[in-house]
């Protein structure tokens, strides 16, 4: 575990800046220790009974760590993780599954083996299309052989977002499919997530951004009722919307470089201490 100070920078000072800020320190995110980060982490210091030297050291990480859990998400975009380096702050990971009908991600297994063999938290997400079955989309994120009831599992996601053709012409077209056919589609994401907790025996958690729904679903309330994956890259806190009244985890970052990834990864926060985190996981 690095201990941190006055004039560090880099990727875990932006994890310890993310830590803070989330939890109500104010300061600026932007991987460099300066005055205002040594500020916070004394005052954060102070609150938790520690010695206000404002540096972060093992007995400021285990609290930070404890009061705001951070992981990430990856797919087959992100194959050169060195999982041994990884940041000792990223305690859950979530890996792309599956998508659509037919796609299956070539590096599920071996992440999914990795994160066991490093004692993380695993999650797994299928990514929606709107022009396949629900039938047939969930029987695809099913054959990928993952156990939702094991211990140290997090409840499966439904990825719901803008999609994504071979080019700009062919997105825009699966696009304005779903204004085309709103009605349908939220019809068939209730199925998807109908269908997930029936395969699964868990609630599943949806993953969208309150721009993606306003944009194609707006007015649409209906799945409030299922955890929140927030995607929001900003400082501040994500808005809510759709009448979900909290979020589990925010997604707060599209394109991170943390230690152990030579390229850059999604990074979340959980809403929620470890504890809550491990109940969440079935731990």
């Amino acid at each position: 575990m690095q201990t941190l100070n006055l004039n560090s920078t880099g990727s875990e000072v932006q994890l310890l800046q993310r830590a803070l800020s989330f939890l109500n320190y104010p300061l600026t995110i932007d991987g460099n220790f300066g005055p205002g980060t040594e500020a916070a982490v004394k005052r954060f210091q102070s609150d938790k009974g520690l010695t206000p030297d404002g540096i972060a050291g093992p007995k400021t990480w285990a609290i930070l760590d404890h009061l705001a859990p951070q992981g990430m998400d990856i797919s087959h975009f992100n194959s050169d993780i060195e999982w041994e380096k990884l940041s000792p702050h990223i305690q859950f990971v979530h890996c792309k599954a599956s998508q659509g009908a037919g796609f299956k991600d070539p590096t599920l297994k071996g992440n999914m083996a990795a994160i066991k063999q490093q004692g993380l938290i695993f999650g797994a997400y299928h990514f929606l299309t709107f022009q396949d079955a629900a039938s047939a989309q969930m029987a695809n994120f099913e054959s990928c052989g993952i156990d939702f009831s094991a211990a140290g599992n997090l409840p499966p996601v439904l990825d719901i977002e803008w999609q994504v053709g071979s080019n700009t012409s062919e997105s825009q077209s699966l696009n304005q499919y779903i204004l085309n056919n709103k009605t349908a589609c939220v019809e068939l994401i209730q199925d998807c997530l109908t269908q997930l907790a029936k395969q699964t025996g868990r609630t599943p958690m949806i993953y969208t951004s309150k721009e993606f729904w306003f944009e194609y679903f707006n007015g649409v309330t209906d799945f409030s009722v299922y955890p929140l994956w927030v995607s929001a890259y900003q400082s501040a806190l994500p808005g809510l919307f759709a009448r979900w009244n909290n979020f589990t985890i925010w997604q707060y970052s599209g394109g991170s470089i943390t230690t152990g990834t030579a390229n850059k990864v999604d990074l979340d926060i959980f809403n929620g201490n470890s504890t809550a985190l491990k109940t969440f996981a079935l731990l």
